[in-house]
């Protein structure tokens, strides 16, 4: 150490010596509680005594309790909503909850409902709102779409609210017989449309084609989902049409009409007795733990 012309006794005050106990001494009292996580509840510190297990039941919120996580509660019971115009962002969210469901249960359904304005895409065009506005592209339907057919587990479709353009698309995209919508709820197919083009003569003709190859592939899609002919959806499709819950049923894009009687298509899930199973299992190891820690002793 270097010498500063310092006593020991001034070098040990400034801590400036190698003396681990004088080091020591100087070190605050260190109390076991303030070494444990905290959490703070209703302002009082989380003890194994104070804690409470969120219970997703009807009465699940207790005081001073926050809710459940609502979106993965939803994921829980194997449903994808599907509530935004059609963006980046959205695609890969759902795709992601796709790719998940059918790792986990691959022989269970999945249930896609759709509440969705504006998807009225093409690949140049991509996904609009009411006033025009290109928003997405197309590209984010069909990815949606095909990860739909990749999967193993049949898709379930319900539409809430509205379905427009590629949303109906993706609709009538689900098993044959399980394509359902609420009472009060509109459907329509739209043809794609192009934002206004700029540029030279030769990339504006591009678009006109790439528009022209994005409504071929739009009345595809609908006429194989349908069971109708192409040339039927291609004059159906060139300009808006709406249609009724009943409509839709005529026409091939759904198959039957949600009423308030009829049973909600989600996979129902008993969370008391999940709980109160996970609750006795943990107390049987609890139990287990301490016979075994007697034999040994």
């Amino acid at each position: 150490m270097p010498d500063y012309g310092l006593s020991v006794k001034q070098m040990q005050v400034l801590g400036l010596t190698n003396d681990a106990a004088a080091y020591a001494a100087r070190l605050p009292e260190v109390r076991a509680e303030s070494l444990r996580a905290k959490a703070f509840y209703v302002g009082d510190e989380v003890t194994e005594t104070k804690r409470q297990v969120a219970r997703m039941a009807v009465d699940t919120k207790a005081p001073g309790q926050s809710p459940p996580d609502l979106p993965s509660l939803l994921l829980d019971g194997r449903i994808c909503y599907i509530g935004m115009p059609l963006v980046p962002a959205v695609t890969e969210l759902v795709i992601s909850e796709l790719l998940w469901l059918n790792y986990a249960s691959p022989d269970k359904p999945i249930y896609v409902y759709i509440n969705s304005t504006g998807w009225v895409g093409g690949v140049v065009v991509g996904s609009q709102t009411l006033q025009g506005e290109a928003v997405g592209f197309e590209t984010e339907a069909t990815a949606i779409m095909d990860t739909m057919a990749y999967i193993r587990p049949d898709i379930y479709t319900l539409v809430i609210g509205q379905a427009f353009g590629n949303a109906a698309m993706i609709l009538a995209s689900g098993k044959k017989g399980y394509r359902y919508a609420l009472p009060n709820s509109r459907i329509m197919t739209c043809p794609p449309r192009m934002n206004r083009a700029f540029g030279n003569t030769s990339n504006c003709m591009i678009k006109a084609n790439e528009l022209e190859n994005s409504t071929q592939t739009y009345v595809d899609f609908m006429s194989r989902f349908t069971g109708r002919d192409k040339e039927e959806v291609r004059r159906d499709v060139g300009r808006n049409r709406y249609f009724t819950p009943d409509q839709a049923v005529e026409y091939g894009i759904i198959d039957k009409v949600m009423q308030p009687s009829d049973a909600v298509v989600i996979e129902r899930r008993d969370y008391e007795g999940m709980l109160r199973q996970s609750q006795s299992q943990g107390r049987g190891a609890r139990s287990g733990g301490g016979a075994m820690a007697g034999a040994d002793a």
